[in-house]
């Protein structure tokens, strides 16, 4: 009696399938299927339940954000931090698995630092002050200071300082990915400027600055086989080392419009540089002469040795607080803080020196004090304490205004072959930055090794460290920024969170059989697409609207099976990035893929 009513269901049940009255993705077995998977994407950013939605209209400007939030990546917890659903942790995972493959092809090894980080250390570094506002700091229940880690250099060169003791333990190359924490004024762009995201840190430690700088270029080329691996458009540049310190450092750059970077770069020999780092030559319309009868701009800064600097800069032109602080840092001066108005300067007229930087924009070849003091354009005031002020002063010529794009490419300006090329500016987003750090970390937290060759007894000699960071969750961010159109979002192969959608139109049993077979022979003919391949199974859903889904989230192929297949066996397939549609029989299919 039992197995006859069992048999019954089964005839009605199978009965229900022919008819298309029934559908359920177990009849895909384990293969998997998008009505399984949490992908919640929406039509429109201002479908989203928030409170916030003052700063959904913020982000809105920039494409990444509304394509993330719109595609089901992303979504909103507080200001500046966001939860990462599933398709955006896979490509998260596929951008890490890149990383640590090249990593690991240079020596380095992975590891897990905290990101409650003690005040100690920070404070033997002076970052503790000098970082400001920006970082998050709190106390337990003791009263003991912490910060949520914005970087890790103190903690990397307090552990290995209290491991390593000997130069046969060096070379080390160590790495982490992990989250870091920022306290942005303004959070804005989604995943590009939050409060909370995700970094790679590779740290180097070499016995000499000669080890380390062939540390340094060894993982510039593995950062080079990192973008090129996730295939979007990079641009290197050379750069200043900010916050974090050292004497050499480059930035990694997508070119995008959201870019709050400034690149400069030359068409004709490559140069490249960050606008707080660029040199050019002036053209003939903006040199020192062309503007003798505007009033200059000046700034002002105290030295902590009571050392006054004054910077004078041609009419429209604005200060490069690096290069002044690199040419003040050669003068043997401290740190010094540099504002726009002498008033602003705590004026005794007991300075021990005094010190005027003039930019090229302004006026050359001066030959005395006397004849820089002729110009009539000075303030009063600027007058007078320079006139009171004669036998202190020194004068400096140089480079201190910011180069803006229409300048002279510096490299080509020296060649005899090449024109004055002018560099051309770029909006960008940095990705990725290298800082060769020498010992400005190894000597106040005393990371010292004994060296192979001493020169005396018990010589202990600071470690030269290296930092090298490659932003994960902005650089998923700043892929989408780059290659997006109006239909949503182009993934590089790369790192798309699937590579293949099929999207079968009906739950045709001879549909659902042939888009079995799709699956299994996708994912057999190449190990590149084992676990890449995702079935549409929502044919509750129009096959209008799967496909403008597909084509949102950006998987690099979309393969249709529908009524042209019922009729000639032919499949549909969409290129996401070319939007070339092929018609191929599905004996064909393995070739576009093994080609």
């Amino acid at each position: 009696m039992f197995k006859t009513r069992s048999f019954c269901l089964y005839k009605q049940l199978a009965q229900l399938i022919i008819q298309k009255r029934y559908f359920t993705s177990a009849s895909y077995s384990n293969r998997t299927c998008l009505s399984k998977i949490f992908l919640p994407t929406t039509k429109n950013v201002s479908n989203i339940k928030s409170k916030q939605k003052h700063e959904q209209e913020e982000n809105i400007i920039c494409e990444s954000y509304r394509l993330m939030i719109r595609a089901g990546l992303i979504r909103r917890s507080s200001s500046g931090m966001y939860s990462l659903l599933p398709l955006a942790l896979r490509s998260l995972d596929k951008i890490e698995r890149i990383i640590d493959f090249e990593m690991t092809s240079i020596g380095a090894q992975k590891l897990s630092l905290s990101i409650l980080l003690s005040a100690s250390t920070w404070k033997q570094t002076g970052r503790w002050k000098s970082a400001g506002s920006e970082l998050f700091r709190l106390k337990d229940r003791k009263g003991s200071e912490y910060c949520l880690a914005p970087t890790h250099e103190e903690e990397i060169t307090q552990l290995v300082g209290h491991e390593i003791a000997s130069y046969r333990q060096l070379p080390l190359r160590l790495y982490q990915i992990g989250k870091k924490y920022r306290d942005e004024m303004r959070p804005r762009y989604g995943l590009l400027r939050g409060r909370e995201f995700i970094m790679k840190d590779l740290y180097t430690f070499d016995t000499s600055e000669e080890a380390a700088l062939r540390t340094y270029e060894e993982v510039l080329i593995a950062y080079k086989n990192i973008f090129n691996k996730i295939g979007v458009p990079f641009v290197i540049a050379d750069a200043d080392s900010g916050n974090i310190g050292g004497t050499k450092s480059h930035e990694f750059h997508f070119l995008s419009q959201v870019g709050e970077d400034m690149i400069l770069t030359c068409s004709n020999c490559g140069y490249s540089a960050n606008e707080e780092r660029a040199y050019g030559s002036l053209p003939l319309t903006k040199q020192a002469g062309n503007g003798v009868n505007k009033k200059p701009i000046f700034n002002f800064g105290i030295s902590k040795n009571n050392r006054l600097i004054i910077c004078i800069l041609g009419s429209g032109y604005v200060l490069n607080v690096f290069k002044l602080k690199a040419a003040a840092s050669e003068n043997s001066f401290e740190d010094i803080q540099i504002v726009n108005d002498i008033k602003d300067i705590q004026i005794n007229n007991n300075f021990n020196e005094i010190d005027i930087y003039i930019d090229i924009t302004f006026q050359t070849n001066l030959p005395d004090l006397e004849l820089f003091l002729s110009n009539k354009l000075f303030d009063e005031n600027i007058y007078k304490l320079i006139q009171s002020n004669k036998h202190i002063i020194t004068m400096h010529h140089g480079d201190f205004h910011n180069t803006s794009p229409g300048d002279g490419c510096p490299i080509c300006s020296m060649s005899s072959v090449s024109h004055n090329n002018p560099l051309i500016g770029h909006n960008a987003i940095e990705v990725g930055h290298t800082f060769l750090l020498g010992t400005k970390y190894s000597e106040p937290l005393k990371a010292t090794f004994a060296p192979e060759t001493p020169q005396n007894m018990g010589e202990l000699r600071p470690i030269q460290m290296g930092c090298y960071g490659i932003g994960i969750s902005r650089m998923l961010a700043a892929i989408i920024e780059s290659s997006y159109d109006e239909h949503g979002i182009i993934w590089p192969s790369s790192v798309a969170p699937y590579r293949v959608c099929i999207i079968p139109n009906s739950d045709e049993p001879l549909i659902q059989q042939a888009t079995r077979n799709l699956f299994d022979l996708l994912t057999s003919i190449s190990h590149e697409l084992n676990g890449e391949v995702l079935i549409d199974d929502r044919t509750n859903l129009s096959l209008g609207y799967r496909i403008k889904d597909s084509e949102l989230v950006g998987y690099p192929w979309m393969m249709i099976l529908g009524k042209r297949f019922l009729e000639s066996g032919r499949v549909e397939i969409h290129e996401r990035r070319t939007r070339k549609i092929l018609d191929v029989n599905f004996d064909e299919i393995k070739n576009i893929f093994l080609t």
